[in-house]
């Protein structure tokens, strides 16, 4: 270093007096910094944070925190996803396949007046439950009455309204009854007018799902339905009564 230092001087003072004492202020300067001064920091060029992300001054900004209820928000979603192609599909017969007809048995059931629930189902001692419990001997044998029975008097073309809800891992049938009526329909819906079932016959005893065809839903979850109770032919006092098993 000593001897680097003595050539630059010699080189200097053969260089003239002028150019001779600019060279030795810059090599004092850069002895006395021991180098080249560092680059000042761009004002441009983003600070690391103590964490090593980017400041908010110029750099990248800070990855977005995660809302944890998200995966819970979608998971909900997926299962919604999976229930609705199952809760579409038909659990027993379908006769009536024009949308626009579906459609006006769905508006009527909508509009109807509620039926009356009876808790004890079809275990009571009146015709209307003697006459379903008779028939689901038939229709639906090993089955159980499940929830409670809609009842309630109709007109001839009138209807009444009730919900059912099926669960999977169970196979069901509806069955109806009105001993005055000449026909008596069921017809089982699901919003916005979707027909998932109706009964076959023109009697006064109607069923959907009879045995062995019963309805064993496909869901993954409860689906509810809404049930039309339509006096065709005829009216009186009316009653529909939900069977179950396990699958």
């Amino acid at each position: 270093m000593i001897l680097a230092r003595r050539a630059f001087f010699v080189t200097a003072l053969s260089a003239g007096p002028l150019l001779a004492g600019a060279l030795a202020a810059i090599a004092l300067g850069a002895a006395a910094c021991g180098g080249p001064a560092k680059p000042a920091e761009s004002p441009n060029e983003p600070s690391q944070s103590a964490d090593g992300g980017a400041s908010a001054d110029g750099g990248a900004a800070p990855a977005p925190e995660v809302d944890a209820g998200a995966p819970a928000a979608t998971s909900a979603a997926a299962a919604d996803a999976e229930a609705a192609p199952a809760a579409l599909s038909p659990l027993a017969a379908v006769l009536v396949t024009d949308a626009s007809e579906v459609q006006k048995i769905f508006d009527a059931a909508s509009g109807a007046p509620l039926a009356t629930l009876k808790s004890d189902g079809a275990a009571g001692k009146d015709p209307i439950a003697a006459g379903i419990r008779a028939d689901a001997k038939k229709e639906a044998p090993g089955m159980q009455p499940d929830g409670p029975m809609g009842t309630g008097k109709l007109k001839e073309k009138g209807h009444l309204q009730m919900s059912v809800t099926l669960l999977p891992g169970k196979c069901y049938a509806l069955l109806g009854f009105a001993p005055k009526a000449k026909d008596l329909d069921l017809y089982l819906l699901t919003p916005p007018g979707i027909l998932a079932g109706q009964d076959t016959t023109d009697d006064n005893k109607p069923v959907v799902g009879k045995a062995p065809d019963t309805m064993c839903p496909a869901a993954t979850r409860a689906v509810t339905y809404t049930v039309d109770i339509f006096a065709d032919k005829g009216g009186g006092d009316v009653g529909v009564q939900l069977y179950s098993k396990d699958k």
